[in-house]
């Protein structure tokens, strides 16, 4: 339930976009490995886990929006094309990766499912900070 923001958000950005062939998994290799779509899915999907865990702390949405439309630019200068992103964010096995790396980054900070207050105190930690996090949330 992380990610399912995401793919709405990009779908909604890149909804009059062509749809040429979608992109096989082993084509997303430099989407997976570049540092700013790597962290920025990361730290959106931490943002989302905050956001769904903690009934104080709410999403930044049109601030989403945005961020999101900065990582579909960045992965169009790595020479994907929208209905690419498009496969990449919607793929389930993509989505379940990123999720794991957000939860292995959250659960050190004392954010788990069997430690939900932790969510509550990661996010005010990440607004405090400013952090990309943070932005999204507020």
């Amino acid at each position: 339930m992380m990610l399912r923001l995401t793919p709405l958000l990009v779908a909604g950005l890149l909804a009059a976009a062509p749809t040429p062939a979608p992109a096989q998994a082993e084509d997303w290799d430099a989407l997976r490995n570049d540092p700013v779509i790597s962290e920025g899915l990361i730290n959106f999907a931490i943002a989302r886990h905050i956001h769904n865990r903690c009934p104080d702390i709410s999403a930044r949405r049109l601030r989403a929006i945005g961020y999101i439309n900065n990582l579909v630019s960045e992965a169009e200068a790595l020479g994907y094309s929208r209905s690419e992103i498009r496969a990449y964010v919607n793929n389930e096995a993509e989505q379940d990766r990123v999720r794991a790396l957000a939860d292995a980054r959250l659960e050190p900070r004392g954010a788990s499912p069997t430690m939900m207050e932790g969510y509550c105190t990661v996010g005010r930690e990440e607004i405090a900070a400013g952090s990309a996090i943070g932005q999204l949330l507020r």
